[in-house]
């Protein structure tokens, strides 16, 4: 064989390197794996949260049947226009409101601060098990203005992270 023989082969099998290399790049960039998942949807229907605000929600009733019973006695107070009973009730009741209101606040903050901190994990989790490059959080505040239902993750999501909450993870 000549030489310009060889070295058009050894051209022809550098393109072929070449070209082999960008097309598996292509392929491989092709393969990178996105998912959106409703995240006020997961985070709602997670059960650790429905648990923690079931606990919670027995305490703030009882509050809340203070509220009204007190409410109910500043009604009879007013019918008997009894200014002192008013005064009172109606301090106790503005304090009362007041307390419920900052209890409540506390509570939705501490829930969500728990579930988030327990749920990140999980979610990472489920991202390296799916091989998902990225996982978008659509919140309906325009955080993904749009999504079709391909790249849809969300129930799948909640069995998952349900399913590690049951088992104690």
């Amino acid at each position: 064989m000549k030489r310009s023989h060889l070295t058009i082969i050894a051209y022809c099998i550098l393109i072929s390197a070449i070209s082999g290399y960008i097309v598996f790049s292509l392929v491989e960039s092709l393969n990178k794996k996105t998912a959106v998942a409703d995240a006020v949807q997961l985070f709602n229907e997670y059960d650790m949260k429905k648990e923690l605000e079931g606990k919670e929600k027995v305490h703030l009733q009882v509050m809340s049947n203070q509220l009204d019973s007190i409410s109910n006695q500043l009604r009879v107070a007013q019918a008997l226009k009894n200014e002192a009973e008013i005064k009172r009730l109606g301090e106790g009741y503005n304090y009362l409101k007041a307390r419920l209101q900052n209890e409540y606040t506390q509570s939705n903050q501490q829930i969500n601060e728990a579930v988030w901190k327990r749920l990140n994990p999980i979610l990472q989790e489920y991202g390296k098990k799916k091989k998902l490059h990225l996982m978008i959080g659509a919140n309906g505040m325009g955080t993904v203005l749009y999504n079709d239902d391909y790249y849809d993750i969300t129930k799948d999501l909640i069995k998952y992270v349900n399913k590690r909450y049951q088992e104690g993870n």
